[in-house]
């Protein structure tokens, strides 16, 4: 197990404070990242695999991911994650089920796994982290949302919106990629981004 050194205690910190608007106590936060262990991911490399079972949770620490699936002819890219993204497929968490999707990095990452029994103690434990986990799920479907808000229109419009909102996206995703998520070509994108 790779331990936390403290530069990635405090950038923990920083992003778990600023993932929602519930603020665990110092103290909560320590317990819970005190469980992880470190993991770093090359570009294109998988932290869940479609078909594996994996309950463990992963908080991004650096680095972007993506949640996608093949439908047999194309890759689909349902979205993107950025440091302080909580990575916990539902379908192996709640269902004991394999994940549906693959979650991958798309540049260098680092994520903190925290194993489940590790995180259901806590959630059981302490009322603090109870609530913050309750308001991060708020917080996600808020933000699940606002993306589909964001991406409408015909594929120029939502690269802009991507453009504005995700600049990072943008510039640290590879363009075969951005394509899958905005449901087009990687011809058709470089048309669209010469144009824009």
């Amino acid at each position: 197990m790779t331990e936390l050194t403290p530069e990635y205690r405090r950038l923990a910190h920083q992003l778990l404070n600023k993932e929602c608007s519930y603020r665990m106590p110092p103290e909560v936060i320590d317990e819970f990242i005190s469980k992880g262990e470190l993991l770093t991911l090359r570009r294109g490399q998988n932290v869940i695999a479609a078909g594996e079972v994996d309950d463990n949770l992963y908080l991004l620490l650096e680095g972007i991911m993506r949640c996608w699936y093949s439908d047999g002819r194309q890759e689909i890219t349902l979205s993107f994650g950025l440091p302080g993204v909580i990575v916990q497929p539902m379908h192996c968490y709640y269902g004991s089920e394999p994940s549906s999707e693959n979650y991958a990095a798309c540049c260098p990452s680092t994520l903190l796994k925290i194993a489940r029994k590790d995180f259901d103690s806590l959630v059981e434990s302490n009322h603090c982290f109870a609530q913050w986990n309750l308001r991060l799920a708020q917080c996600q479907l808020y933000h699940y949302e606002i993306r589909r808000r964001e991406i409408k229109g015909d594929a120029q419009a939502r690269y802009v919106a991507l453009m504005r909102h995700r600049p990072e996206i943008i510039r640290n995703v590879s363009l075969r990629i951005i394509a899958t998520y905005l449901g087009i070509t990687p011809e058709y994108l470089s048309a669209i981004r010469a144009k824009v």
